[in-house]
């Protein structure tokens, strides 16, 4: 469980505008965010920049946004921020790319909002909740590894212990089983 004292002494500063406030993000938070910052955009310098653009996101939005949980927050600031760097980058060089592969792969599963197909938010939240819930740890481990920090499917293979054949196996019985269990609950 995080530190949610901790937690809430930051979001004050930020909310009183103190600098010590990114200070102490940096300092419980820093590594984590550049971890996840990293996985996305593979590259240090990239991922680097895009966690000071979270820093000073959450600058201007947490003394508004007040989050029930810093960590969940500043989560999804540095992925919003580090997709669209890696956006832009792809953009400017066309070439392919770990992450996208993995959105489209999950794309697949999940309804396409941009057609009125998609339950609200909330609701699709709580099922993919549901659906981790109910996988082995390993199988939650190589699906979040894939989906939410963009690893190659040969750094879960290591990671595990497994071959990449196996890895690659799980992830197409994963998408078969996510895709079955949001239909099932629509």
């Amino acid at each position: 469980m995080e530190n949610k004292a901790e937690d809430i002494r930051i979001i004050e500063l930020f909310k009183d505008g103190s600098e010590d406030a990114v200070r102490e993000v940096h300092r419980v938070y820093g590594a984590y965010l550049k971890t996840i910052a990293e996985g996305v955009l593979r590259n240090p310098q990239d991922a680097e920049e895009c966690v000071n653009d979270t820093y000073l996101r959450a600058w201007g939005s947490i003394p508004k946004a007040e989050p029930g949980n810093l960590k969940a927050y500043l989560s999804k600031l540095i992925r919003n921020i580090s997709v669209s760097r890696l956006r832009s980058n792809l953009a400017k060089k066309r070439g392919g790319d770990v992450t996208v592969t993995s959105y489209e792969e999950l794309s697949e599963c999940i309804p396409d909002s941009r057609r009125n197909e998609s339950p609200d938010r909330e609701r699709l939240k709580a099922q993919l909740e549901a659906f981790l819930r109910g996988l082995s740890k390993e199988k939650r481990m190589i699906f979040l590894k894939r989906y939410w920090f963009s690893c190659p499917v040969s750094e879960i293979a290591e990671l595990i212990g497994r071959d990449e054949r196996y890895v690659s196996n799980q992830l197409y019985e994963l998408k078969k089983k996510l895709k079955k269990h949001l239909e099932g609950r629509r």
